[in-house]
C-alpha cells in the first residue's frame, strides 16, 4: 500500500503531499491541475518498487516531456531540484531526485522488503482497440514510444497475459473473485478475450453468461462454465464497454489481484461511459477495495463522485478519501477530506451548483 506521495518542484507541483487511503481515493480538479500527472507519479513509484529499479528512461517514456529530457520535468523555476518521494504503509520510502542538467536519477532508500506488487494504470483512452497495433511485431519500439506513453504499452502487455487458471475454475474456487467478476460479466453481457498469435493480438467479445453444468453425466457436472451466444470483434462493441472490458481482463488474468497486487489507478473511468453504468462501476471498485485493493480514481464527473458518496459503507470497512487539486495561479495545491462536501476547491460540485443557480434564476424570470 502507498501511504503518502510527495512531489517537490516536479512538473506542475511545487510542494505537494497526499496521504492516501488504503481503500479508495478520488482525485478531482480542473483541467491543468495535474490529475493525470499525479496518477503517473504514483504509477512510476509503484512500478519502480515492484521492479526494484527506477531509471530516467522509464520516467521520460511515461511523462514524455517536450524536451525528452529530465529538464522538462523540473518545475517552473528550473533551478531547484525536482524530488519524488513515495512512502509505503510499511514505513519504507522510495525517493528519486534530479535537476535540469541531470542525465540520470539520484535514488535514496529504494529497495522495499517484501517487494510490492505491480501496479495498473487504466488510461483515459480505451486500450483494447489499440492492442493490435501496440503488440504487432511490425512496429519498432521507437515508433510505439512515439505514438503512446509507457502506461499504454504496459497495460497492453498486461491485458495480453495468459490467465493462470480458467475463469470458471477461479469463480468456483474464490468467492471474493466471483463476487466482483460475475457482476462485471453481467454488466458487459459477456466477456472479452485476448489471444496473441505470431505477434498479432486478436481481441474478441463473446456475448454470453456463466452458469453451472447441469448434465449429471458430464465430467464437468457442477462446474462453472461460460455459455457463448455469439462472438464479435472488440472493435464492434461500444467504447465504454471496452473500457470496462479492460477491468474484466485484468481481473481474469490476475494482473489485478486484490491483497497481493499493486495499486490500481484509473484516469476518468466515466469517459464514453453511459451514466447509468456509473453506479455499477463504483460498486465494483468498492468491492475490490473490500478485498484489499488500493484504488485511485481521477474524475471530472459529478455522477461518479455522487455515487462514491452514496454507496460507501463504513460498516463494511469502506473508506474513501477525496483529494481536490487546485491551481491558484502560482502553484498547485491539494486539499484532502473524508467527504467531498468538505472540500473548498471542488470544481465538480461548484459547477453543478452554478448550473442549479442558473436554472433557478431562469425559472424566476431572471433571464429574458
Amino acid at each position: 500500500m502507498i501511504e503518502r506521495i510527495t512531489l517537490k518542484n516536479f512538473t506542475v507541483f511545487n510542494d505537494v503531499s497526499l496521504d492516501l487511503s488504503p481503500k479508495i481515493n478520488v482525485v478531482i480538479g480542473e483541467n491543468g491541475t495535474g490529475k493525470t500527472q499525479l496518477l503517473k507519479a504514483l504509477y512510476f513509484s509503484n512500478k519502480s518498487l515492484a521492479t526494484q529499479d527506477a531509471t530516467s528512461d522509464d520516467l521520460l517514456r511515461l511523462f514524455r516531456p517536450l524536451s525528452n529530457s529530465l529538464k522538462g520535468l523540473v518545475g517552473d523555476d528550473g533551478k531547484s531540484k525536482a524530488e519524488l518521494t513515495c512512502q509505503l504503509a510499511t514505513g519504507q520510502n522510495m525517493t528519486i531526485s534530479f535537476s535540469s542538467g541531470s542525465k540520470q536519477l539520484a535514488k535514496d532508500k529504494f529497495l522495499s522488503t517484501p517487494v510490492v506488487g505491480a501496479p495498473n494504470l487504466i488510461p483515459v483512452k480505451e486500450v483494447l482497440s489499440l492492442m493490435r497495433g501496440m503488440l504487432t511485431g511490425r512496429l519498432s519500439t521507437e515508433t510505439l514510444q512515439l505514438l503512446f506513453d509507457q502506461s499504454y504499452l504496459d497495460i497492453s502487455k498486461s491485458l495480453a497475459k495468459k490467465a493462470p487458471t480458467n475463469a470458471g475454475e477461479k469463480i468456483d474456487q474464490d468467492p471474493r473473485f466471483s463476487a466482483i467478476y460475475i457482476k462485471l460479466i453481467k454488466l458487459l453481457g459477456g466477456r472479452f478475450e485476448v489471444s496473441v498469435l505470431a505477434n498479432q493480438a486478436y481481441v474478441t467479445f463473446k456475448a454470453g453468461h456463466f452458469d453451472q453444468v447441469k448434465d449429471t453425466k458430464s465430467e464437468n457436472h457442477g462446474k462453472t462454465t461460460f455459455r457463448v451466444k455469439r462472438s464479435d470483434s472488440a472493435d464492434m462493441t461500444a467504447e465504454g464497454l471496452r473500457k470496462l472490458g479492460t477491468l474484466q481482463l485484468l481481473l481474469e488474468n490476475h494482473s489485478i489481484n486484490p491483497g497481493q497486487g499493486g495499486i490500481v489507478l484509473w484516469d476518468e473511468p466515466e469517459a464514453n461511459l453511459n451514466p447509468k453504468l456509473m453506479k455499477l462501476v463504483v460498486e465494483l471498485l468498492l468491492e475490490l477495495a473490500r478485498n484489499g485493493q488500493q484504488v485511485v480514481v481521477a474524475t471530472h464527473d459529478y455522477v461518479l463522485l455522487k455515487w462514491f458518496d452514496l454507496l460507501v459503507r463504513p460498516g463494511k470497512g469502506d473508506h474513501i478519501r477525496f483529494h481536490a487539486l487546485a491551481n491558484d495561479g502560482d502553484k498547485v495545491t491539494v486539499q484532502s477530506a473524508e467527504s467531498y462536501k468538505e472540500l473548498d476547491n471542488n470544481a465538480i460540485s461548484n459547477t453543478y451548483s452554478d448550473l442549479y443557480d442558473a436554472e433557478i434564476k431562469r425559472s424566476l424570470g431572471g433571464e429574458k
